[in-house]
C-alpha cells in the first residue's frame, strides 16, 4: 500500500487589514512555515518506522511486521528516500523499499505544504488547547509549550491530491484534521490529518495520521523539523496497518551537479536530489569507528520547563582508544537536543525523557555522532522501564493484582527514560553510555 501526497499550489495572502483576528494569525502561520519549508531541501533525515498489521477477525491482534531505517529529504516539492548510508536519495516511493504492508509518504513535509501552502484548505478557528489528545486535562502542556492555538481544517477531496492505494482500489480522498501552533513563536507544533469524502469504490474504512513537530539543531541553524508521526489505516475488511516514525539525525544535506557535452536525454519531470561526502567524511569515518563505547556526562541541565528541541550538550568522560590510539579524546563536546519531556498526570508522578546527541567534536572538527545507548544514570530512581501494580477485576466482589510494565521504544541515537518526581530537575553530570554505529549520513 502506498500512501501518495500529490503537491498544490502555493498560496497568496490576504490583506491583513480586512482580516479577523484569528484568520490573521492562520495568515502569519502560513507565512511562518513558507519561510521554514523553504529551508528544508538543506536537510536530510533519518527515518526510523516500525510497522504493524493485523488480519481481518474479532481475536487477532496487531503485530509488528517489520523495522524500517530510510533517509528522508524534502526537496522540489517532494520527498526523496534512499537507504541509510547510500550516495543518492533518488526514490520517490517509499512503497520500493519494501515487500509488503503499508507504507506512506508525505509525514515529513508534504502534509504541511498541502494543508498551509496551498489555496484548497479552509480553516475554523477552535480556541486554545493543549494537545490533541481529547482526554488531557487543559493545564498540561504540549511538549513542554504552554497551551497552544488549535485551528480545523478541511481540504475538498478534488482540491487534495491525496492519493490512496489498496489491493482492491485506488483512489483519491479529502483530508480533515486539526493543527496546534504557538501563538507566540508561530512554531507548528502538532498536525492531525484524517482521510475524508472517501469515494465509494475504495475498500477504505478510514485514513489517519499524526505528526509532531520541534526545533533541531543543525550547525548554526535552528530548523523546525517532524519529530514523530503515527500512520494507521483500516479497510473495510478489518484489515488493519500502524506505522509509527521517528525521525533522527537530520544533518546538513550535500549536492553534486555533473556537466556534459553529450546529448541529453530526456529531463526528468523533477531534481533527483544526489549525497555527496563532505570534505572530511573519510577522515571521520576512520576517528569514529563503529563499535565503539563512548561515555557522555551532560553538561546542561534540563528541568520540566524546558521545551523539546532546546539544545544540550555534554562532554565524553576518559579516552576512547581504538588499536592503541586515541580515537575520541576526553572532554570532547557533545551536541544535541532535549528529544522527548512528557509530565505523567498518575498520582505517583514522573517524567519521560528523551536526549538525543547528534553531533561531536574531535579536535576541532565536528563529526556526525550516531551510536546506539547502552547504559545510563540511575541515579535518583531514573529507569528504562516503569512497573507499578494494578489490579485486574475477574468476577464479581473479586480482583486479582499484576504487575504492568511501560516501555518506551528503542529509537536509534535517543535515550530515553523515567524520572521520578513532580518536578524535574536533571543535573549536570548525568551519564550515557553509547556504542557507535559507525557514520551513516555522508
Amino acid at each position: 500500500m502506498r500512501l501518495a501526497m500529490a503537491v498544490l499550489a502555493l498560496a497568496g495572502v490576504a490583506a491583513a487589514q480586512d482580516l479577523a483576528p484569528e484568520t490573521l494569525l492562520v495568515a502569519r502561520l502560513k507565512d511562518h512555515l513558507r519561510d521554514q519549508l523553504a529551508h528544508l531541501p538543506d536537510y536530510t533525515c533519518l527515518e526510523d518506522i516500525v510497522r504493524y498489521h493485523r488480519q481481518p477477525g474479532p481475536h487477532n491482534n496487531l503485530l509488528p511486521l517489520d523495522h524500517l531505517g530510510l533517509e528522508v529529504l524534502y526537496s522540489g516539492t517532494r520527498e526523496w528516500y534512499g537507504w541509510p548510508g547510500a550516495r543518492t536519495l533518488d526514490e520517490a516511493n517509499p512503497a520500493r523499499f519494501i515487500g509488503a504492508g503499508m507504507i506512506g509518504d508525505g509525514l515529513f513535509a508534504l502534509f504541511q505544504r498541502t494543508v498551509f501552502l496551498s489555496n484548497a484548505a479552509t480553516y475554523t478557528y477552535r480556541g486554545r488547547e493543549a494537545s490533541g489528545e481529547t482526554n488531557e486535562p487543559p493545564e498540561e502542556r504540549l511538549q513542554g509549550q504552554p497551551a497552544a492555538v488549535r485551528y480545523d481544517f478541511r481540504v475538498p477531496r478534488l482540491l487534495s491530491g491525496q492519493k490512496i492505494s489498496l489491493v482492491g482500489g485506488l483512489g483519491t480522498v479529502g483530508l480533515k484534521g486539526s493543527f496546534w501552533a504557538d501563538p507566540r513563536s508561530l512554531d507548528l507544533l502538532r498536525l492531525t490529518v484524517e482521510a475524508d469524502e472517501i469515494p465509494p469504490y475504495l475498500p477504505l474504512a478510514e485514513m489517519s495520521a499524526r505528526v509532531d513537530y520541534a526545533h533541531t539543531r543543525i550547525g548554526s541553524s535552528n530548523i523546525l523539523l517532524a519529530q514523530n508521526a503515527d500512520l494507521h489505516m483500516q479497510e473495510l475488511s478489518g484489515e488493519e496497518n500502524y506505522d509509527r516514525f521517528e525521525f533522527t539525525h537530520c544533518s546538513q544535506f550535500h549536492t553534486e551537479s555533473t556537466l556534459t557535452f553529450d546529448s541529453p536525454d530526456p529531463a526528468p519531470p523533477a531534481a533527483v536530489p544526489a549525497t555527496v561526502p563532505a570534505a572530511a567524511s573519510q577522515e571521520a569515518e576512520e576517528k569514529v569507528p563503529a563499535l565503539l563505547l563512548v561515555t557522555v556526562q551532560l553538561q546542561t541541565p534540563i528541568t520540566g520547563h524546558d521545551a523539546v528541541g532546546t539544545p544540550i550538550e555534554g562532554r565524553t568522560l576518559g579516552d576512547v582508544v581504538r588499536k592503541g590510539k586515541v580515537a575520541i579524546p576526553s572532554g570532547s563536546e557533545v551536541r544535541g537536543r532535549i528529544r522527548r519531556l512528557e509530565q505523567s498526570d498518575l498520582k505517583q508522578g514522573y517524567f519521560v525523557v528523551g536526549i538525543e546527541f547528534t553531533e561531536i567534536d574531535i579536535r576541532g572538527a565536528p563529526v556526525l555522532f550516531y551510536a546506539d545507548l547502552v547504559k545510563l544514570d540511575r541515579r535518583g530512581g531514573i529507569q528504562q522501564a516503569l512497573s507499578s501494580r494494578i489490579y485486574h477485576p475477574s468476577y464479581p466482589g473479586m480482583s486479582h493484582e499484576a504487575l504492568e510494565t511501560i516501555n518506551l521504544p528503542e529509537i536509534p541515537g535517543v535515550a530515553a527514560f523515567f524520572v521520578p518526581g513532580k518536578t524535574l530537575a536533571l543535573p549536570p553530570g548525568f551519564w550515557t553510555v553509547w556504542r557507535t554505529r559507525g557514520l551513516i549520513h555522508q
